[in-house]
Order: structure tokens, then sequence, then C-alpha cells
């Protein structure tokens, strides 16, 4: 038997009941300056093996008595947890958990002591389940993990086979984000290749980009390390095209489009890559709005160092860059996939292989989803929506 400890710094988000909202801070170290009662906390855990288990809610600070409201929807499970200043730990009681998947565990205020109170909410440190049977009854992400790749949940994608892959010089894809799927924080990243990345991101609520960056040959996450000699430089770029470095994942050079692009329609990207003298290769992208033109448009293209190569791993994915976003699901399609090697042949796309990132290699997130339906090849994540049947490495061929 074992103890479960699951954070609330790497598994709950917050959600506001009422148009304006006095936001919890979420950290590492759980949830604090929760004071608002329209604010719900939820906790996400995976059930693997149902049964019934023995819960503690654990708080690290409590200034002053309060009363929280718990449920567990999915269970009918209600219970009024009532906390004073001189226990950090309440039971929760037993809990029977008799489904499989994932459960949403919802902690909320009462507003009637708000009014008779001062001070926060009890901070929300961790639950724990006590006395599990199995090392593999509940999946969560674990404190050993990154918090931050954790909350922001599992990356799926499609590595795509070529009937050759010999000097691969262009690649067409096409990306639909579905309109009932849309959300800010997604990248949905059409080409992806041996150096850099291409696609469209829900930036804000009001701002979404088209973006293409290329990393730079030196290893290192910080850009201002990059030596002269291995600086990815600016050939060309569109006349609104923003250019940047960037670090935190490599280093390298960013360009990106502010675009309207619009759930529901169909946008194509164009990736170049071909060899030039003096040991470099240039690396260009070009997107089209079919809607207001029959052209692409250049967004970059960026001249890499020590580098003598054509398009190679070619792949798309999804994933979502804002961690507070990490608990609602997007989905996107990948259609009309075309490659062109340097002597203007077509090369046929036969396949594309699913694929997902660490935080669902490790069973941390099991909310992903791939495949191909009626509407193309997708990739779906996040939400913490019930695992489907889909295994890393199967092949999904399209019907044409």
């Amino acid at each position: 038997m074992t103890d479960f400890a699951i954070s609330f710094g790497w598994n709950s988000y917050y959600t506001c009941t009422a148009p304006k909202c006095t936001n919890p801070k979420i950290q590492e170290q759980g949830v604090s300056n929760w004071k608002d009662s329209n604010i719900i906390i939820s906790l996400f855990i995976y059930v693997a093996i149902v049964g019934i288990q023995d819960v503690l809610l654990i708080s690290d600070e409590i200034q002053r008595e309060a009363e929280l409201q718990i449920s567990i929807p999915s269970i009918q499970y209600n219970y009024f947890a009532k906390f004073n200043t001189d226990n950090l730990s309440l039971s929760l009681g037993s809990i029977n958990f008799n489904t499989t998947g994932y459960v949403q565990v919802n902690f909320r205020g009462t507003e009637s002591l708000i009014n008779r109170k001062t001070g926060n909410y009890p901070k929300l440190k961790q639950l724990t389940l006590s006395k599990v049977q199995s090392q593999n009854s509940f999946y969560f992400v674990n404190d050993s993990f990154s918090s931050l790749f954790g909350r922001r949940g599992p990356s799926a994608h499609l590595r795509y086979k070529l009937e050759s892959n010999d000097k691969i010089q262009k690649f067409i894809n096409e990306v639909t984000v579905t309109q009932s799927w849309d959300q800010v924080g997604t990248y949905a990243m059409a080409i992806g290749f041996e150096f850099g990345y291409f696609g469209m991101q829900v930036n804000s609520e009001t701002e979404r980009r088209i973006i293409f960056s290329v990393w730079s040959p030196q290893s290192t996450d910080d850009p201002s390390q990059v030596l002269p000699e291995n600086t990815v430089i600016l050939e060309s770029k569109g006349s609104s095209t923003v250019i940047n470095s960037f670090g935190n994942e490599g280093s390298g050079g960013q360009s990106y489009l502010v675009y309207p692009w619009v759930a529901g329609i169909s946008y194509q990207f164009k990736l170049e890559g071909q060899p030039a003298p003096g040991n470099f290769t240039i690396f260009s992208a070009y997107f089209k709005d079919s809607t207001k033109s029959d052209e692409y448009v250049l967004i970059a293209s960026w001249k890499r160092p020590k580098t003598q190569a054509y398009l190679n791993g070619i792949y798309s994915f999804l994933e979502n860059f804002k961690p507070e976003k990490g608990n609602i699901s997007r989905k996107a399609y990948y259609n009309n996939q075309k490659a062109i090697d340097y002597q203007g042949k077509d090369v046929k796309v036969l396949s594309a292989t699913f694929t997902y990132d660490e935080t669902a290699r490790k069973q941390y997130r099991l909310d992903y989803d791939g495949g191909v339906d009626i509407n193309g090849y997708y990739l779906k994540n996040c939400g913490f929506f019930n695992k489907t049947s889909v295994q890393y490495g199967d092949v999904f061929t399209l019907n044409k």
C-alpha cells in the first residue's frame, strides 16, 4: 500500500462563475490569495482502478476559520469542510471512486463567511489518498515533474512518412482549428522539421499569430549566449512580419505575423529548405489565406549557419503553451500534405504516425488523442477528457 500526494500546484485550475473575479494564485506551492466565493478551484485525477479511498485535504496556512464546499460531480460526492486555525489537515472521509477516467474535485468557499470574516481561504497544498492498493490506481502530475509542462498538458504529434526522404525541398500542409475547439494557448504547428517549426497560434483573446522559428546550431536556452558564428541570420521577411530571437527551448530566430485567422477556416503553409554557399541552409516560410488571395505571402527566410540540408523529420503538432489553460480541450485538422524534392518532383506522403511528449509518455496526463476521420488527420489534447484507444506509434492513412 502507498499514499498518493496530489499537488494543487501541478494539478489544479480555477474558473470564475461571475462576470468578474478576484483571481487566486496557483503556484508550485499550491493555491493562495483565494478569497472570492465566485472562484472554483478544480483539481483533476485520473482513476485507473476503482475503489474506496481515505482522502485528506492538506493546507500550509489558515488565516481564519472557513468552510469550503467540496464536490466531485461525476460520483455525486458533496462535503462541507470546516477549517480552523489549529488544524492544517482535514479528513474528507472515504470516497468511492466507482468509475475509471478523470474526476474533477471542486473546491469553493462559502459566501457568508467572506462577509463575516477577513483573510483568505485556506491555502490548498495537496490532496492525499491514503493506503492505495496499487501504484497504478491513479495518474496525475507528480511534483517531481515540471509544473509548467504538467499544467500545460500533453502535446500530440503527427510524423509524416514520405515515399522518399531524399532532398525534400518543399512541404505544404493545411491546418484547420475547429470552431468549437478554438482556445487561447493553442499552437497548431503545421510544419515542423529538424531545425524549426511553422504554424499558427492563439496568443490572447485579441491576438493571433502565424509563427516561424529556426533554431541556432549552438545548444543553449539563452539567446544572449549564442556566438556570432552560430547566429541564425534573417535573409528576408514579409512587410508586416515581426522579428525576434527566442530562448528557453533552445535559441534561434523567431518571426511572426500578427494575423486574425479564423477557426473553421483552412489555411495553407509552405516551407522551403535548400543548402546555400558558405555552409548555410536557407529556410523560408510562406502562408496563404485562400479566403483573401490565391497567393502565398512570405513570413520570413532564415539562413542557418553550419548547415547543409533540405527538409528532414517533417511533422505537425498540437500544443497548449498557456499553463492556466491546460484544463480546456483543443483540436485541429491537418490536410492536403504535399512534398516536393529538389528536382521539382512530387513525393507521396504515405501516412502519419501518432506520437506525444514526455508529459504523456510518463502518464502524468492522459488527455490526448489523434487519428483520421472524414475531415482528415486530427490531433486533440488537454481538457481532461477520458483516455481514448490511440497508442503511441499508431499509423494513420488518409483515404484519397
